[in-house]
């Protein structure tokens, strides 16, 4: 994370990983546990303060929230429906994909939803 002034950080990056939180039904603690990031932090990048370093963990993720957003979307097509998606047990994952997402598992979430894809 940076400061706003920085010229290399995409903030584009950064409203998209919020959008994508917001349309998954996710709170502000879910979306710092998403980049590994104090709450404070997350605040302040919603806020416009800090911004999405280049080759960064926290970057990494937030592309990779915003793929699973973009994923779940396109199989289920509604965000009412990726919130039921994203908070129901799920045998594949062994677990609610939001949990998984939310600690560690958000990768394997993505890797679920894009082998789901390639099945339809």
């Amino acid at each position: 994370m940076t400061s706003g002034t920085s010229g290399t950080a995409n903030p584009v990056l950064g409203k998209a990983f919020f959008r994508a939180g917001e349309g998954l039904g996710l709170d502000d603690s879910d979306l710092a546990a998403i980049l590994g990031e104090q709450v404070s932090i997350l605040l302040r990048l919603r806020h416009g303060n800090e911004l999405l370093e280049p080759s960064t963990e926290a970057l990494s993720r937030a592309t990779l929230l915003v793929e699973l957003y973009q994923s779940l979307l396109a199989l289920v097509g509604t965000e009412q429906n990726a919130k039921i998606w994203l908070s129901s047990q799920n045998r594949g994952l062994s677990g609610r994909p939001r949990d998984i997402a939310c600690q560690t598992g958000l990768e394997q979430v993505v890797q679920y939803l894009a082998a789901t894809r390639s099945h339809i």
